[in-house]
């Protein structure tokens, strides 16, 4: 059944799938004749145009257009039909986002209203999510450019019509459920994706001219050329011009080494446990566990994702693995919080005799308490100094005999109750006769 209903939502499109910019969604809408229904009724509140009652009434043979059967099923088709736009907004975006309406550029803004023919590009590091009726959401990553081809809710039966089209990079998809004849899909210039209430992600490889379709949810229907294919949840397929490969099983979500800890250096890092079979990883972070205001991410073949300049807060953080083929895996979402602490420190002679002034500073906002330890090498059990909850900045320290000694300084503060306490590196300091 649900392949009959994915095939049918294929259906009309795919011969015309070649024209980037068609002038109207092809395809028909079905109607079911009501009491009191003619055509001209019909004419004069869904179709667009007054000329178009004579092809309808010539394509469904209606003899009568004041008098029709209750219960008959009209076909009309959709390039007829009046429509208003399908509630697509700009949810969130960050960095360089760039929107365009006919060669004109639109200022991006939370709320927008996004239409047909309008096409989003987004630069390194910079991330945009589209929100539509029905818990519909579409999230574009770093590097991609994605097309509005279609965006329509026809006024007959509330039918929803819409069309993505991904022309570079990647485009990651919450489908609504989609009832009678409404259509959501999501294609590249050389393969379409349809399907009814689903979560996958479509990518596009100007250079390889490959599609690459993943399927995280339900299962959808591949078209390319003349083949098609039903690919189920946990599962990929690559398709080029002349077909679409068998479906590749995703990549399981990679494991974090400790992804909750609070991160207090000046890059954030994550390390990633390898996963077998991944070329690359995707690792991003975001202030939402569902990634809808992604903030920064890193692709590459390193196992180690670092994240420099973040801002203090509360983040979440997932990685992918990617296949050969380039198929992105399963991902699982860590809580994390993000709070820059730490002290960088000095020691030097001070202007009294025989003493010695240890200075720090600290590394992050907020109101920050210290602590000073002082021993002699190889002696770290037997403290000389060790001092807590300074205020201060320095100390000094005097009458220290001729050796070698070790030293260290402290930062902690108190911060949402929680004391993010972060030790400095091991100085050494040496004293000559």
């Amino acid at each position: 059944m649900l392949r009959a209903l994915l095939k049918s939502a294929l259906a009309g499109m795919l011969l015309a799938y070649g024209a980037i910019l068609s002038a109207a969604p092809q395809g028909e809408i079905s109607y079911e004749v009501q009491p009191a229904d003619t055509l001209y009724d019909l004419t004069a509140e869904y179709l667009n145009n007054p000329a178009a009652l004579a092809e309808v009434r010539r394509l469904n043979r209606v003899r009568n257009p004041r008098l029709m059967q209750i219960g008959r099923v009209l076909k009309i088709p959709r390039r007829l039909l009046k429509y208003r736009p399908a509630d697509l907004e700009l949810q969130s975006f960050s960095g360089a986002v760039r929107i365009t309406q006919g060669g004109q550029v639109i200022p991006p803004a939370l709320g927008l209203a996004l239409l047909e023919g309008n096409e989003i590009s987004t630069g390194r590091n910079s991330f945009v999510s589209i929100a539509g009726r029905g818990a519909s959401q579409v999230s574009i990553p770093s590097n991609s450019r994605v097309r509005i081809v279609d965006a329509r809710r026809y006024l007959i039966n509330d039918e929803i019509d819409i069309q993505l089209r991904v022309l570079e990079g990647r485009g990651e998809v919450v489908a609504p459920p989609v009832e009678g004849d409404g259509r959501y899909r999501v294609g590249t210039p050389i393969a379409v994706t349809a399907v009814r209430g689903t979560g996958f992600r479509v990518a596009f490889v100007p250079d390889d001219e490959r599609n690459l379709t993943e399927v995280v949810e339900g299962q959808v229907l591949v078209a390319a050329g003349n083949d098609e294919q039903i690919t189920e949840v946990g599962f990929g397929v690559a398709a080029a011009a002349d077909g679409i490969s068998e479906p590749q099983e995703l990549l399981p979500a990679p494991e974090l080494v400790e992804p909750g800890r609070i991160q207090t250096a000046a890059i954030s890092e994550f390390q990633i446990e390898p996963v077998a079979g991944a070329s690359r990883y995707r690792t991003q972070l975001a202030r939402d566990a569902g990634f809808i205001e992604i903030v920064a991410e890193i692709f590459g073949e390193a196992t180690l994702a670092q994240f420099p300049e973040l801002e203090d807060g509360r983040y979440f953080v997932r990685s992918r693995a990617v296949s050969e083929i380039g198929l992105e895996g399963f991902s699982k979402a860590y809580s994390f919080r993000r709070k820059r602490a730490g002290v960088t420190a000095s020691a030097e002679p001070s202007e009294l005799e025989d003493a010695f002034k240890f200075a720090w500073r600290s590394q992050g906002d907020g109101e920050v308490f210290y602590a000073f330890q002082l021993w002699q090498s190889g002696q770290p059990n037997q403290l000389l100094v060790d001092e807590v909850a300074l205020r201060n900045t320095a100390v000094l320290v005097s009458e220290l005999e001729s050796g070698e000694y070790r030293w260290r300084v402290a930062s902690f503060q108190i911060d949402e109750g929680d004391i993010i306490k972060v030790w400095g590196p091991v100085q050494e300091l040496t004293i000559a006769d």
